[in-house]
């Protein structure tokens, strides 16, 4: 149930600062990684997933945004 808590923490920093650096809840040795899908390419602002994963343990949660936050898909340019 920790573990939930922390990626839930990971997802708001990354909502507030694209750029934030936070260690993988999981294993606490990867640093997470952000890669945002729209649900339509021709109109990112439709919202899409945010894919948040750790290179090292692969573990990964999906963040589904009807309401994309204002740093959505720059990680993507």
């Amino acid at each position: 149930m920790e573990e939930r808590k922390y990626w839930l923490e990971a997802v708001e920093k990354f909502r507030l600062n694209i750029d934030s650096i936070v260690a993988c809840p999981n294993c606490q040795q990867g640093f997470l990684t952000i890669k945002d899908v729209a649900f339509n390419d021709e109109d990112i602002s439709k919202g899409g997933e945010r894919f948040i994963e750790c290179p090292i343990c692969d573990k990964f949660e999906i963040v589904l945004y009807r309401i994309p936050p204002k740093n959505w898909y720059s990680k993507n340019i």
